[in-house]
């Protein structure tokens, strides 16, 4: 990272703090609203210092912002493939001209340090990239046919369900918001966003980029708010649901989605419980570097983060130390100091479920090491819990912060089954010498994305183009993942047409 850049960064972010926070408003066929009880976002690392605001959508204005999408989305509908696409990709340059503004919205409502905070204004663009560039390729939306013995016309191809409803996390509130909406235009269907009530402004930066497309009006509605207007999009009469959450609220959703005339679709990513394995054969200076990345930044706060480590005995105690001197020397604070690691954890709440998870560790007398943590906001030092058994709850359950256990297992047998051994499967990782450990990891590893001895990445670092993201069991619904080719399909049902031959320029999709 250059020292310019990051002195950049932190003037930006000192600046914005001088400034008057913004008030993002609703918005519904291109016209804004401040209806519902106002929310405040403080800033992580300056709690007292308000970053942001929104409003807490009332269900009827949720209401009107799918029936807005759904008259938009007739006439988006209509529109060709290629011209969508088109469309699409006239966000590139606005893109282009504000990665350095979002990265500082980021960074003040979610507290990320400069390289984190760069790099989801810069997956935004890539996903706008590589989305619209799948698009294009032949087959992406209409399957190729044989020859109808009965001589007639056909062809089968994907059209849109609609409007889909996006719900966002608040981790990643620009990229989890415009992954979904970029998928689902280029699929023909209009969206109704709802934000991350901790990041909104951020959030809302999909408006935007969508505005740059020259879309139909009200084709794209954003809502702001709080755990309500969720619940409202969900209970209206979307046809569909793109979700980034919890495994309960998302479960929660499909069951809701089951119900009614018809089950709709939803298109949920949820947690992850990811393991990574070390056996005695690994390289361990490796294994650490690529454990303690992957456990501690963004404060463990990533879906794909990861939790837990399964170690032979002949690794074991020199893994500890290894991971312990790292740990050490990390440090939690401002996104401002370029020395810091990590910024702060989102809010009040998980900096008390933080200090319960350490209270259980010292109770259960599991050995603890720490980082260390800036004064002043929601920091919180980077946790390494040892001598933990590895089916124990603090080493089985997701708790979304910075805070790593690590098990000691009798064989890689052991390890490979404690680490199915969970409701989910987003990510796993895998550090060995031994090929044959890793082919059977590959071969028997219940997870959607999975690392085998990657340098710096135990379990994270998916970015679009390159690699896909998404989870088996609870941790996804489709099967198919996010950053793909495949994603975006996602968001079209197939219909099979025939007609007689003297009609075939009708099939033209």
């Amino acid at each position: 990272m250059a020292i310019d850049a990051q002195q950049a960064f932190a003037a930006r972010v000192t600046e914005q703090r001088r400034t008057p926070h913004a008030t993002v408003p609703h918005v519904i066929a291109g016209r804004t609203y401040f209806d519902g009880q106002a929310i405040q976002r403080e800033d992580p690392s300056n709690p007292n210092l308000i970053v942001s605001a929104c409003h807490d959508a009332p269900a009827d204005l949720v209401e009107q912002a799918v029936a807005a999408s759904r008259e938009a989305q007739r006439e988006w509908s209509r529109v060709p493939l290629t011209e969508r696409i088109e469309r699409v990709r006239r966000a590139i340059p606005f893109i282009e001209e504000h990665l350095d503004e979002w990265a500082v919205r980021v960074a003040l409502e979610i507290g990320k340090p400069y390289a984190g905070a760069l790099a989801e204004s810069a997956e935004v663009l890539e996903i706008v990239r590589h989305y619209t560039d799948y698009a294009s390729a032949p087959g992406a939306f209409d399957d190729e046919r044989t020859e109808d013995p009965a001589g007639l016309a056909n062809d089968s191809v994907l059209r849109p369900y609609g409007v889909f409803g996006v719900i966002t996390p608040f981790n990643y509130p620009i990229v989890q918001a415009a992954g979904p909406t970029i998928a689902a235009l280029i699929a023909g269907n209009g969206v109704v966003v709802k934000t991350a009530h901790d990041g909104p402004w951020s959030g809302h930066a999909v408006y935007e980029l969508c505005e740059a497309m020259g879309l139909p009006a009200g084709l794209v509605n954003v809502i702001h708010g709080a755990d309500e207007p969720g619940r409202a999009l969900v209970a209206s009469k979307i046809d569909g649901v793109a979700f980034t959450g919890s495994v309960a609220v998302g479960k929660s959703i499909v069951r809701d989605f089951a119900t009614g005339p018809y089950p709709r679709p939803v298109i949920a990513e949820m947690g992850g419980k990811n393991p990574v394995i070390v056996t005695d054969t690994a390289d361990l200076e490796q294994a650490a570097d690529g454990v303690v990345f992957s456990a501690f930044d963004l404060g463990g706060q990533k879906c794909s983060a990861l939790s837990r480590v399964l170690v032979t005995p002949g690794a074991h105690d020199r893994l500890v130390e290894l991971v312990e001197e790292r740990v050490k020397a990390l440090k939690s604070g401002d996104p401002t100091d370029a020395g810091v690691f990590a910024g702060p954890v989102v809010s009040a709440d998980a900096v008390a479920r933080y200090a319960s998870l350490i209270s259980a560790a010292k109770t259960a007398g599991f050995q603890i090491e720490t980082g260390r943590a800036q004064e002043g906001g929601y920091f919180v030092p980077a946790a390494v819990i040892s001598g933990v058994p590895a089916e124990h709850q603090l080493a089985t359950s997701e708790h979304f912060l910075p805070f790593l256990t690590i098990s000691e297992v009798p064989t890689f047998e052991a390890a490979l089954r404690a680490a199915n051994d969970t409701d989910m499967g987003l990510t796993a990782g895998i550090y060995t010498g031994d090929v044959e450990e890793a082919r059977e990891f590959l071969e028997r590893v219940e997870a959607g994305c999975v690392d085998v001895n990657v340098p710096g990445h135990a379990t994270t670092g998916w970015w679009p183009g390159p690699q896909t993201f998404g989870g088996w069991k609870a941790s996804g619904t489709t099967g198919k993942q996010t950053l793909g080719k495949w994603y975006f399909q996602l968001f079209g049902r197939q219909q099979a047409r025939k007609l007689p031959a003297e009609l075939e320029h009708l099939l033209r999709f």
